[in-house]
Formats: structure tokens, sequence, C-alpha cells
């Protein structure tokens, strides 16, 4: 009777013996997770458009996701392990927004990162806008030329000329040298 059964004993331990060597002879290992990207718009052509990704801690990777509106449905358009990605087949006359995530690959486990902030690319042609200079007001009591005009007889302060004493047709010709007595 005992041998009806030994194969099926048998069978049973050696499953437990592998099982219990097996998961103790994997090391988990649980990585960390990347920080939130930040990247630039680089440069913008025709068909393409240039990301520049500032180094990332504990990235691998980067994903690039692109989409036609902010809030609409991004797609997966690239994944690099460099700082600087090409998006291509692009259309000139569109405005593209785009988002990076960092990834860590530890053996085959993926740890993904957070979404960095939104980024929009131009139509090709255009250019960015950026924000006027604020003009800084004349502190009170020095007139402005160009604002506040000068009463009647009054030279303006940019076109004073500098008197020297003598009429003008007491002034010596140039060409003349004068004689040193």
């Amino acid at each position: 009777m005992f041998r009806k059964y030994a194969k099926g004993i048998f069978c049973v331990i050696l499953a437990i013996i592998l099982t219990s060597v097996n998961i103790a002879g994997n090391d988990v290992y649980a990585a960390s997770r990347p920080a939130k990207p930040v990247f630039t718009v680089a440069k913008r052509n025709k068909k393409s458009a240039v990301l520049k990704i500032n180094k990332t801690k504990n990235a691998t990777g980067y994903q690039v996701f692109l989409s036609n509106s902010k809030n609409g449905k991004y797609q997966q358009v690239a994944a690099s392990r460099t700082h600087k990605v090409k998006l291509l087949k692009l259309k000139k006359d569109k405005v593209y927004y785009v988002k990076v995530r960092a990834f860590r690959t530890v053996g085959y486990r993926i740890t993904l990162g957070k979404f960095s902030k939104v980024q929009k690319i131009e139509k090709y042609g255009k250019k960015p806008e950026v924000p006027a200079p604020e003009e800084t007001p004349i502190p009170d009591g020095t007139p402005n030329p160009e604002e506040t005009p000068m009463p009647d007889g009054t030279p303006n302060p940019e076109e004073t000329t500098i008197p020297t004493g003598l009429p003008d047709s007491t002034l010596p010709p140039q060409d003349t040298a004068i004689p040193i007595v």
C-alpha cells in the first residue's frame, strides 16, 4: 500500500522544497519612486519639437505624453533614457500639450513617478508670449521732458548748449592761427 502513495508523497515533498528554495532565492528590491520631472520645449520646427528634460532624482528614463487639448486624453508618444526627446510628425498649424513622467527600473520591476506640469507647444512660427516689463514711474518732483511741455523761452534740457561768454562775432575763425605774444 505504501508503494501506491509513495510517488504522490514524493512529488508533494519535492514541490514544497522547490518553492521554499525559490522564494528564499529571489531577492525582492523595492525601487524608490522617481521625482516629478521638469522640462522645457527647447525647439519647435515645422514637423517636430525638441524637449529638454532636467535630470530627475532616481530616474532611469522618461515617458512623454502628448495631447491636442490641455485637459484632453494624453497618449504616450515616446519613452527615452536620455534627457533630450524629439517629437516627430507634428503639424505646423496645431497647438500641442505635453507632459512627462519619470520611471525607474530595477530588474524586471518598473516604478512610475508622478506627471510633470503640462507644457504648451505653440504653432510653428508663432513667438512665445513674453510679458512686457512694467513701466517704472518717475519720482515726484522731477519733470519728464517727453511728457511735460516746456514753457516758451526755456531751453529743453536735452538741447542745452554751454555758453562761452563771447558773442559769436568775437570768436576767431577756426582756420586762422592765433599769434602768441
